[in-house]
């Protein structure tokens, strides 16, 4: 009996069968699904490598980005003076619905920007990690 036969034997029940063909057709079944199994790891692997030289890709389109924002950073410190009225009067009008007062009563001298980059809640967080 070739192996094609043995195969098609275990389809039905195996008592006709001496133990030595058992014993092969176990193990062309075994040797067949790890033929499988692997073939499919390759497409796992090819298909990875894929998608990690696309991942590459977008790196350029990062640096543009970057390049972007300076540029609007830039547009933004440039029209930081024409804002600053804008931004009295939404502080002024923040503060005023806050306290329930009018904005008459309100008078905003002085508007000091903070070079804080982080949020107070991640500085509490750097704190208590250490």
């Amino acid at each position: 009996m070739n192996i094609s036969q043995l195969l098609e034997a275990l389809k039905g029940p195996t008592d006709a069968l001496s133990a030595g063909q058992k014993l092969l057709a176990g193990l062309s079944v075994t040797v067949l699904s790890m033929v499988m199994v692997f073939i499919v790891l390759v497409i796992i692997a090819a298909t990875i490598s894929l998608l990690q030289k696309e991942k590459t890709k977008p790196q350029v389109t990062e640096t543009v980005n970057n390049n972007l924002e300076t540029t609007i950073q830039n547009q933004e410190e440039a029209n930081t003076s024409d804002n600053m009225e804008e931004l009295v009067s939404v502080i002024t009008a923040a503060i005023a619905a806050t306290t329930g007062n009018s904005t008459n009563n309100i008078v905003v001298r002085k508007i000091v920007r903070s070079n804080n980059s982080k949020t107070s809640w991640e500085k509490l967080a750097q704190n208590t990690t250490k």
